[in-house]
């Protein structure tokens, strides 16, 4: 009871054990069946319900607007399969261990790397909703040689946001909410630290958006990272995650600025756009097209 004691409400801690129990059954399946049955689930889901299909085609509109709708097709069908997978994996993290885990993810801490965790107090690492990003959080608590803070949006279920909880801190990744990590960025009983953002799902209010021109598009981004790091002159990097073969990732890092101070919270923002724009093109059939990227500026 001691991990769901912040839920509240009865009824919240019952939805708790009812959904995360048959969760945890399900992951003692090897991988092996785990993709099989998430594979059969996504056809389900997406070919007979169409699940989200009309977001998905307008995302993949709007970043290949010029291709061909076949080509568009063939990008849809390959996140439908990944989607499946990464349902599977994730699925499995609720039983996969620390040792097994670090295998199947491999997070390569550069000499640049490990030279500025060691030079300053705490760096931000953005990055995006691409190949397996749960199995990234869950594992850079015990891959980063500093403490490792991941920066998250609270579920409307509190049930649910629990469960997402007690995975991703289960190996030493600290989960903070979005509306306090200023707070414990300033906080000066804090170790160095080093702060995730996955960014590239916001879709923040108009008002206190950054405006970038995104695929052709002026679309919102969130602006409380880069805002903190010029601020407070954080360095700011980019985490890319590969996949080395099914069920096997490698991350890796590159630095955006040392300096933040010099540059505009706009400016970053552009940075970190850019960076994102040419992550997804890299690997398109792996981004989240699931969500609603624009919906703050287009009809879906």
């Amino acid at each position: 009871m001691k991990m769901i004691r912040h839920i509240g409400s009865i009824k919240a801690k019952i939805n708790y054990f009812l959904i995360r129990t048959p969760l945890y059954l399900i992951s003692l399946l090897p991988l092996s069946w785990l993709y099989m049955v998430c594979r059969l689930f996504s056809r389900l889901l997406f070919n007979v319900f169409r699940y989200r299909r009309k977001v998905i085609a307008k995302n993949l509109e709007v970043v290949f607007p010029d291709s061909p709708a076949e080509y568009r097709k063939s990008f849809e069908n390959k996140f439908v399969h990944h989607f499946s997978d990464l349902i599977a994996e994730s699925i499995k993290a609720f039983s996969m261990g620390s040792k097994e885990l670090q295998q199947r993810f491999e997070i390569q801490v550069s000499k640049e790397l490990k030279a500025d965790l060691e030079k300053y107090k705490n760096i931000f690492i953005c990055g995006a909703h691409i190949h397996n990003w749960e199995w990234a959080v869950i594992t850079a608590g015990d891959q980063l040689p500093v403490r490792t803070v991941a920066v998250y949006k609270p579920l409307s279920s509190r049930a649910m946001n629990q469960i997402m909880l007690d995975l991703r801190q289960k190996f030493n990744t600290v989960m903070v909410p979005m509306a306090l990590v200023l707070r414990d960025v300033l906080d000066t009983t804090q170790p160095r630290s080093a702060y995730i953002f996955l960014t590239d799902q916001s879709t923040p209010h108009t008002l206190t958006a950054h405006w970038i021109d995104f695929f052709g598009i002026r679309t919102p981004f969130i602006s409380g990272m880069t805002t903190m790091a010029v601020r407070y002159n954080i360095p700011l990097y980019y985490f890319y995650i590969e996949k080395i073969r099914r069920g096997y990732y490698q991350a890796k890092f590159e630095v955006l600025s040392r300096e933040p101070a010099n540059y505009s919270a706009e400016e970053l923002t552009q940075l970190y756009s850019k960076k994102l724009k040419e992550n997804i093109l890299n690997q398109p059939a792996h981004w989240l097209w699931t969500h609603k990227r624009w919906k703050r500026v287009l009809q879906y």
